[in-house]
C-alpha cells in the first residue's frame, strides 16, 4: 500500500529544537537533585534496648504473657525508644517490629504491642508482625514470646526487624537473636 506524501508533514526533527529542549530540562534535574529527600525533616534515631544488636541469652517456651508470675516463662519485654539527632524523644512515630527466623518451622519468635497474651507462643499462634505509635517518652513498647525449642531445633536463629516512620522518613534496625536453651 502506497501512502500520499502530500497528507503528511515531513518527519525530521529540528536539531535546534533539540538543543533547546534539553537545556531547558537540564537546570530542573539538577533542582531535583540538590534537595535531597531527607532536608525536610531529620530522620529519627532509633535507640534499641539495651541489649544491642544480638541478643544471645534469650531462651525457648517463654510465651505465658506479660505479666506472668513465672519469670522463666514470662515473654519478653522489648521497648523501642525514638528520638531526634539532639536527643530529644519522638512523639507519634510509627514502630513496626517484625519477627523472622530459622528452625524446623520458622516461627521462632511471636511479636505483640506490650503486654504480650499467654496463646502458647509463636508455634501455636504465629504473630510475626506488630505496630503502634511511640507515646510522649518516645517509646513503643512489645512483647516477644518464643517458641519452646526441642532439643533437634537448637539453635535457632531470629531477627528482630525495626522500622520507624516520622514526618515522611523510615530508619531500620536489626536485632539478631540466638536462642540455645528452652525452659
Amino acid at each position: 500500500m502506497a501512502l500520499d506524501k502530500g497528507k503528511f508533514k515531513n518527519s525530521t526533527i529540528d536539531r535546534r529544537k533539540v538543543v533547546i529542549g534539553t537545556a531547558w530540562s537540564v537546570p530542573l534535574i539538577a533542582a531535583a537533585v540538590a534537595t535531597p529527600a531527607h532536608a525536610v525533616s531529620p530522620d529519627p534515631v532509633v535507640v534499641t534496648p539495651d541489649l544491642g544488636p544480638d541478643v544471645s541469652h534469650w531462651k525457648g517456651d517463654h510465651h505465658y504473657g506479660s505479666h506472668d508470675t513465672n519469670l522463666s516463662q514470662r515473654a519478653y519485654d522489648f521497648p523501642i525508644t525514638v528520638k531526634d539527632a539532639n536527643g530529644n524523644p519522638i512523639v507519634g512515630a510509627t514502630v513496626t517490629v517484625t519477627a523472622s527466623g530459622t528452625n524446623r518451622d520458622g516461627d521462632v519468635l511471636g511479636v505483640y504491642v506490650f503486654p504480650a497474651p499467654d496463646n502458647g507462643g509463636p508455634e501455636n499462634s504465629p504473630h510475626p508482625v506488630a505496630t503502634t505509635v511511640t507515646g510522649a517518652d518516645g517509646k513503643a513498647m512489645f512483647a516477644i514470646s518464643t517458641q519452646n525449642l526441642s532439643s533437634g531445633e537448637r539453635p535457632s536463629y531470629a531477627t528482630l526487624t525495626t522500622t520507624v516512620t516520622y514526618n515522611g522518613n523510615t530508619t531500620v534496625s536489626v536485632v539478631n537473636v540466638t536462642l540455645t536453651d528452652s525452659d
